[in-house]
Order: structure tokens, then sequence, then C-alpha cells
């Protein structure tokens, strides 16, 4: 199974095709079988869900962020327990 991290900058939009189109070239320049995605939002929710109902499988994981260093102001773990 090979998992492809959407870099920062390829899913972040409202425009949940930008993401899509993103996650179709994964898997069909460079073979992956699923994408992963960081982020828990409502926003990130929608993006996952478009990709998915597009047919390309997403992973996700609980723990470091690190695309979101800036955001959170520095490298820390997030998603510590069930409900966030």
């Amino acid at each position: 199974l090979l998992v492809a991290d959407m870099p920062f900058g390829t899913y972040e939009y409202k425009d949940t095709d930008v993401a899509l189109r993103n996650a179709y070239r994964f898997v069909q320049e460079a073979g992956m079988d699923a994408i992963k995605i960081e982020g828990g939002s409502k926003a990130r929710q929608e993006t996952i869900r478009a990709i998915v109902q597009g047919g390309v499988a997403v992973m996700g994981h609980a723990g470091l962020t690190p695309q979101a260093i800036s955001v959170l102001g520095g490298f820390r773990a997030q998603g510590r327990t069930a409900s966030l």
C-alpha cells in the first residue's frame, strides 16, 4: 500500500475540486494507492468527502501535524484523545 502525504497548498481550498485534481495526480502519476491529509476541521471534512467520493482512498492520523507548524506556533502533538 503506497500512501502519499498531500503537500501544504494542494488541498486547503474552498473549491474541493482542486484537492480532488491533486489527489488524482498522486494516483495517476505517482502510482499511489491512497493519500493523507492533515487536519480535522469542518472544511477539511468536506475536502476528504469529495476526494473519497471521487474514488481516491484517504488515510488519516492523529498526532503531530508538521504542515501546520506556522498556524500552531511550532511542533506539538495534536489529537491526543478521541474527542480531539
